[in-house]
């Protein structure tokens, strides 16, 4: 916090200074919830470190925390055809600590206008991101307010990056992950860094949202110089449908070594994901993943939304030995605009791993998670 502090005094005595216009904004997101986890289900909600599930025993429990999505931010027209933009993000000091900094950087960046097109660098998301497709704000183990992005959507969250846009097309280069399995082969290398691109093609009534993702990259022996190539990519496809004041929203995507990539889902344990890659069985992983949200508006004060995401992990981890492992989330909530600016949404939903199947082993029950959740969230 004292970090943030001085960053804005600093952003403070620096604006009468400066020919920009600064445009700040911000959103504080409360919820308050019940949480039930049964004895299978690995995890919990993160901003309840209480609610854990073990020792053969379910747990459930309330929560009332300020959610780690809440942020501050500004965009900066710095001339007629430089942007600058930063985001700040904000988790609750009390108990969130174990998850680093409790202000950190969401983004931070500039957008350069030439006029056939636009440059941005800096930290943003990436263009193969599905923003938009969800209004899901429980907290499933992700700090909540994540709008599927790690249940169902394709998402490697904020990144340093080149982006190229031309219109509706957006192509990036973006950092590679350093986080990546090196195989237990001691070290890896980064040729390229990652690239993702998306276009959006637009009528009055639907769109359609192609995207692409590619990584590759070497874990070598050090002592021998032996290594392996591991190659990731990501095809998914987003497409909306506009019915007056009703909408469908519909994703699916495809994700050849995810852990490796950097994709995270949820809706399936770490176990069956395996870092993504196996030097023994020299076999890929396969990740698919989908959302589907049904909404309306029903008036000014009130709107609707229903949804479900799906994610389905699979790979060969030795000769005639599969991992595979499915599941799911639904939910069902209701906004409610009770001024400008401050919005109060209920929800319900639940998260079902289902069965963890490994080739020659009996089927382990991946567990059931189950909430209501009210968010209060002010946008200012």
């Amino acid at each position: 916090m004292k970090k943030l502090l001085v960053v804005l005094l600093v952003l403070g005595l620096a604006v009468p200074a400066m020919a920009a216009d600064w445009n700040f904004y911000g959103s504080a997101r409360t919820h308050l919830g019940y949480y039930d986890v049964d004895e299978d289900f690995a995890g919990g909600p993160a901003t309840a470190p209480s609610i854990r599930s073990g020792g053969g025993d379910d747990d459930k429990g309330t929560t009332l925390n300020l959610y780690g999505q809440s942020r501050l931010g500004a965009k900066v027209m710095a001339s007629d055809n430089l942007t600058g933009f930063f985001e700040f993000g904000m988790r609750e000091t009390n108990n969130n600590s174990k998850d680093g900094e409790e202000v950190y950087l969401r983004m931070f960046g500039g957008i350069w206008n030439f006029g056939a097109g636009s440059l941005m660098v800096g930290k943003n998301y990436t263009p193969a991101t599905f923003l938009g497709y969800s209004g899901m704000g429980a907290d499933l183990g992700d700090n909540g307010d994540a709008n599927m992005l790690v249940s169902g959507l394709a998402y490697i969250s904020r990144q340093p990056q080149i982006r190229l846009s031309f219109g509706t097309f957006d192509i990036a280069l973006i950092q590679p992950n350093d986080d990546a399995d090196d195989l237990g082969l001691g070290d890896i290398d980064f040729t390229f860094p990652r690239i993702e691109a998306a276009y959006v093609f637009r009528t009055p009534v639907f769109s359609i949202r192609p995207v692409v993702g590619f990584q590759t990259y070497e874990a070598e022996v050090q002592a021998t110089g032996e290594d392996e190539t591991i190659t990731s990519y990501t095809l998914g496809l987003g497409a909306t449908v506009n019915l007056g004041p009703a909408y469908i929203k519909a994703t699916f995507s495809y994700v050849q070594n995810p852990g490796n990539y950097g994709q995270v889902n949820i809706l399936v344990l770490d176990a069956a994901q395996r870092g993504a890659f196996n030097a023994t069985a020299d076999d890929d992983a396969e990740l698919m993943q989908g959302t589907f949200v049904v909404g309306a508006k029903i008036n000014d004060m009130l709107s609707i939304e229903a949804g479900l995401g799906y994610g389905d992990i699979e790979q060969d981890v030795a000769p005639g030995v599969k991992v595979e492992q499915t599941g799911f989330v639904y939910y069902l909530q209701t906004p409610i605009t009770v001024a400008k600016g401050m919005t109060i949404i209920p929800e319900i939903g639940m998260v079902d791993r289902d069965d963890l199947e490994v080739t020659g082993e009996a089927d382990r029950d991946a567990g059931e998670m189950i909430y209501a959740d009210i968010s209060f969230k002010v946008d200012f």
